[in-house]
């Protein structure tokens, strides 16, 4: 029958169910029909069927990346590590304010195709971009077919009193699958305009993602209006005594203003107080770890074997070329398993397929290999152990150089 493929490998890894010894997928175009064992699928597999041996090659779904500025990407290797998160966001204006006076545009662009590039070569299919423009990289058609698919978070800085306008495209470009706004964080909008863009996300029934808790210069500012991030926004002419109220947390400022639900991504959350936690655990929010962009900034890492304690609502995320060495969640998997190895890695490798699709509204389409899931799969050459071996596997080695993409 044409179009159909029948994948088989030593090890399956369909993620919402235990790995399979000798397993196999049956594809037919871009879709999943069916997947087990080699043995029983061969025997049902419909005539004319091609198969496709992968030899020793483990067989896992692509991974999702839920956090990334793919436009920024023309900033990598531009800003150093180490800088704190506040010489860091000097460093970032200052080269935007420095180049400010050329067209950005293609360069812009150029970074979001490189970024969707690194992305797709680190075995990524769905990305959830963040940007505070709308690309006009995003309409070219030839990056829709075997690039990751984007999910476009149209963030919005709004620390004003008067109304926020909340456009949405009129017509989505063929590169981006789904759109819905983000707001950057709580010292960048009022509580007025964060209550405005979550209830644009919710009326579409929408993910809305929001930076939470990335730095102590974050915490500072919420709780004293003060600081360094304070200077920067009266140097912008910001009124803070305006727009901002204080509060113990950022987390503080979402649970009061009722924005803490199943559709809402909390990103970075690198320090988090118990009153977070149990605050984020009970509103089943998402959490969206970016480890890797934490430690090139400040040096820390979220305590995320608290975090996977307390819920099971995690994702991952890169953040962006300014402030990471690469777009590859496997890296982010190997800093997570490294740094704490209480997580158990099964987990850490759910939150880098399967959380990532479930937070960004695709977990029917990617995250897992499934029936009528689209076959984004990854076979991965190298591993020698046991089946129960494999998330440690999956979790602990450099893997990117080892990867391809598994085709229909």
């Amino acid at each position: 029958m044409k179009g159909l493929h029948f994948h088989r490998a030593a090890l399956l890894v369909p993620v919402l169910t235990p790995p399979i010894e000798n397993g196999a997928v049956l594809t037919r175009d871009n879709t999943v029909l069916d997947l087990g064992s080699f043995k029983e699928l061969k025997k049902q597999a419909p005539t004319g069927s091609k198969i496709i041996d992968h030899g020793e090659m483990v067989l896992t779904p692509a991974l999702v990346n839920c956090h990334c500025h793919l436009g920024l990407s023309w900033l990598k290797g531009k800003i150093p590590e180490g800088l704190g998160f506040f010489g860091w966001l000097k460093a970032i204006m200052d080269y935007i304010s420095k180049e400010g006076e050329d067209d950005p545009s293609a360069r812009i662009c150029d970074a979001v195709i490189k970024g969707l590039l690194l992305s797709r070569d680190a075995g990524v299919s769905l990305v959830g971009d963040v940007s505070n423009v709308f690309y006009p990289s995003y309409f070219k058609k030839d990056i829709s077919s075997n690039y990751p698919l984007i999910h476009l978070f149209l963030e919005k800085i709004h620390p004003l009193t008067e109304p926020l306008e909340l456009e949405k495209p009129a017509v989505l470009a063929p590169s981006v699958e789904s759109f819905s706004f983000s707001a950057h964080s709580v010292y960048t909008c009022s509580r007025k305009a964060l209550r405005a863009i979550k209830k644009a996300c919710n009326k579409d029934d929408l993910p809305f993602s929001i930076h939470v808790s990335e730095s102590k210069e974050e915490l500072e500012f919420v709780r004293t209006a003060s600081g360094p991030i304070s200077d920067i926004l009266r140097e912008r002419k910001r009124d803070v005594k305006s727009f901002f109220k204080t509060a113990s947390s950022p987390v503080a400022i979402l649970k009061e203003e009722g924005l803490l639900d199943e559709m809402t991504i909390c990103v970075h959350c690198t320090f988090l107080d118990e009153a977070d936690h149990k605050a984020l655990s009970k509103s089943r929010a998402w959490i969206c770890l970016c480890p890797e962009s934490n430690r090139y900034i400040h040096g820390e890492l979220p305590r995320a074997d608290r975090i996977f304690e307390m819920t099971d609502r995690v994702c991952l995320g890169t953040d962006s070329l300014a402030s990471n060495h690469n777009l590859s969640i496997f890296s982010q998997l190997r800093s997570l398993y490294n740094a704490f190895p209480s997580i158990d890695p099964e987990r850490l490798f759910r939150a880098a397929t399967l959380g990532g699709a479930r937070a960004l509204g695709y977990e029917r389409r990617v995250g897992a290999i499934l029936q009528g899931a689209e076959a984004k799969l990854l076979g991965i050459s190298g591993f020698t152990g046991a089946k129960k071996e494999v998330f440690d596997f999956l979790c602990s080695d450099a893997l990117e150089e080892r990867i391809e993409t598994v085709g229909p």
